[in-house]
């Protein structure tokens, strides 16, 4: 047999060999001369986006949105609760409990208590609390043709999404009298603001741990023991039982109420109040149903 050309034999090697490069496009280097890895080397970088990459980017930029609007939604609160607690403060820290000289009644000895605080704001009437609980703020009560106008505005008067508590425009509260039943309204903040604390009352433990509040007025200084507290649906309770329009009340009407009122209560305190006795009503928001309201209704201790 002939012996072949070694020259040939070269070209037929060098034919063989996988090329680094090709046509000036870099390729992977293949020992095994694998042509499909080729092929997969040279697509590389122009590889076309799926939709479902597409959705999971978009994905991930809504979440990414949601986290951050979230997020600055909870700081605005967090810092909106730091600054009431800090303009509650300073109000507080302009009633005068040194005013009271015990040479006056109770009424002229509260007038000089409050004094500053109706320099302020002539409609102030009094400042209710519950101790423990950060629910600690004055009361503003106006005419009949401004309901609810410190539902949105704060003490000064300014528009505020956490208003101010304010005593119903019927109820009557003067050096002369006022009425058998004082129903003071407050928001329900989600971070237990304002009258937010209230709801606590769905459970025992809280009421035996808060069972007073303390509501002192321009007339006189009042401690009123809790008796009862239940939710109410308002789309309902305007026929069922309409709890705010029992101000005024003659022994029947006050006896249905405290009737009304105790047979809906989440606390069982053991309390029933007479005709006679003066009650404090608070009313808040209540979210477990549509429209709800949270109601604590309390009765003066004497002495």
């Amino acid at each position: 047999m002939a012996e072949r050309d070694p020259r040939r034999r070269s070209a037929a090697r060098e034919q063989e060999a996988a090329p680094l490069f090709s046509e000036g496009e870099r390729m992977f280097y293949d020992q095994d001369h694998d042509t499909e890895y080729q092929k997969k080397g040279r697509r590389k970088g122009r590889k076309k986006h799926s939709g479902s990459d597409i959705l999971y980017t978009v994905a991930i930029i809504i979440f990414a949105l949601i986290f951050l609007v979230s997020g600055g939604m909870l700081l605005k609160r967090y810092l909106d609760d730091r600054q009431l607690e800090s303009d509650m403060a300073e109000l507080s820290s302009l009633i005068d409990d040194t005013a009271a000289t015990g040479e006056s009644d109770a009424a002229e000895d509260n007038s000089a208590k409050f004094a500053r605080l109706v320099v302020r704001n002539g409609e102030f009437i009094g400042w209710i609390s519950i101790e423990g609980t950060n629910l600690d703020f004055p009361v503003m009560q106006t005419g009949t043709d401004r309901t609810d106008y410190y539902l949105r505005r704060d003490f000064n008067g300014e528009y505020d999404n956490y208003g101010t508590p304010y005593l119903d425009e019927d109820c009557t509260l003067g050096a002369d009298g006022q009425s058998s039943n004082l129903i003071i309204y407050g928001h329900n903040m989600k971070t237990g603001t304002v009258f937010g604390s209230l709801t606590g009352y769905k459970e025992a433990s809280y009421y035996d741990e808060h069972p007073l509040i303390q509501f002192d007025t321009l007339y006189g200084d009042g401690s009123y023991e809790v008796f009862a507290a239940f939710p109410i649906d308002i789309d309902t309770a305007s026929t069922e039982f309409p709890y705010n329009t029992y101000i005024d009340m003659d022994e029947q009407q006050f006896n249905d109420f405290i009737s009304q009122v105790k047979s809906r209560s989440t606390v069982d305190s053991g309390i029933t109040p007479v005709y006679g006795d003066q009650l404090l009503t608070l009313s808040t928001c209540e979210y477990s149903v549509g429209d709800g309201r949270f109601v604590v209704c309390a009765r003066k201790v004497e002495g």
